[in-house]
Parts: C-alpha cells; sequence; structure tokens
C-alpha cells in the first residue's frame, strides 16, 4: 500500500479533527472534544506554531495523524512530545503507525 507522510497543512483540520473525534469515541468520550476546526488552524499555523501536526494520506484522504509539540525537561532540556497518533481502524497494520512515528522521531532530532 502507497502512502504519503507529510506535514499537515491548514486544510487538513478538518479531516484532523474528524480523527481526533474518533479517538474520542473510542475513548467512549464522544462529547470530550471541545476544540475546532479554527482553533486547530490558529493554533498550529501561527508563528510560531503551537503544535506540528503529521498526516498520513492515502488516495488523497487523510488516514491517520501524529500529533506533537515543543516542551522543555529539566532533565533532557528541549523535547518534544507526542500528544496523540491516530490511525483509522481499518488502517492499522498497514505500516501507517510506524511512518507517522517516524515522522516524530524525525522531527525531535530536528
Amino acid at each position: 500500500m502507497n502512502f504519503i507522510i507529510r506535514e499537515a497543512v491548514k486544510e487538513d483540520m478538518p479531516q484532523v479533527l474528524e480523527l481526533i473525534k474518533e479517538l474520542a469515541a473510542f475513548e467512549k468520550l464522544p462529547d470530550a472534544v471541545e476544540i475546532t476546526v479554527a482553533d486547530l488552524q490558529k493554533d498550529g499555523f501561527q508563528n510560531p506554531p503551537l503544535f506540528i501536526c503529521f498526516v498520513a494520506e492515502v488516495n488523497l484522504k487523510i488516514e491517520g495523524i501524529a500529533l506533537v509539540f515543543n516542551r522543555y525537561s529539566t532533565w533532557k532540556g528541549k523535547t518534544i512530545h507526542l500528544e496523540d497518533l491516530i490511525v483509522k481502524e481499518r488502517m492499522r497494520g498497514s505500516g501507517l503507525g510506524y511512518q507517522l512515528y517516524t515522522a516524530v522521531i524525525e522531527q525531535g532530532r530536528k
């Protein structure tokens, strides 16, 4: 299966929010998601952005995401935090999650 891992753009945020809501439903907390597409677009694409989101795209459709943000550790110094790595159920086992995680590791190295 061919898929593309790339950094998200503002126009991806509706699909990103759908995956966030899918995770919330899986966690049996479907009403817990308060964030909006507008919030994601503002927060992820301001200067500096509050988060970086990687998307996994299959046939022009986003099937997974990894959302990270910068943080500071008193032991390690600058680091990143992986908030969520979400892969649609039908795509699990395809290697898509591994590739998203690899993108997160590369971002951490930067």
